[in-house]
């Protein structure tokens, strides 16, 4: 499968942070629940507890994850609820070890990445909620792992629905 590359992020990040007008981020919150309205609606359950800053956070980074996805492989087939949440149960224990997350379980989770998954994409999430010395707004230590779990989460049911399109791409 095709890995999506930096700049393909970075384009992301871009035009999603870019956004100056009201009725454009309205644009690309509605697009985001067109194409995958189950997922996006268990983000945001997810993050609903959290503080506005959280929120907003959460909610613009689901916004760049999801366009590198639909930049990098177009269309993506709509995970429906019920695979959300027998996803989301099959991964539960190993979303909950990363309560626990330190160095060591960032390094591995890059080395997983790196093997099967989506490098840039695990870069991004990690340097945008540990690594960004001016984070804004300033989160809790909670707050910022509560947040990596459902953007690992949330690239991870995107990244199985792309893998169900590489066959198509090979063919190409």
């Amino acid at each position: 499968m095709e890995k999506i590359p930096f700049q393909t992020v970075q384009n992301s990040i871009d035009t999603i942070c870019g956004i100056a007008e009201e009725s454009d981020l309205e644009k690309a919150s509605s697009h985001l629940f067109d194409v995958q309205p189950d997922l996006g609606g268990f983000l945001m359950e997810f993050i609903e507890d959290m503080s506005e800053g959280a929120q907003d956070l959460g909610f613009m980074m689901a916004l760049i994850l999801q366009k590198s996805f639909e930049d990098q492989y177009k269309v993506l087939r709509k995970m429906n609820e019920e695979e959300v949440v027998e996803r989301f149960n099959k991964a539960e224990a190993e979303l909950q070890n990363l309560l626990k997350i330190d160095d060591d379980v960032i390094a591995d989770l890059q080395d997983k990445a790196a093997a099967n998954g989506q490098p840039e994409i695990m870069n991004y999430i990690i340097e945008e909620l540990f690594m960004s010395p001016d984070l804004e707004p300033t989160l809790e230590a909670n707050e910022q792992v509560h947040l990596f779990i459902i953007c690992k989460f949330f690239v991870d049911c995107l990244n199985e629905l792309a893998m169900e399109k590489a066959p198509e791409l090979v063919r190409h």
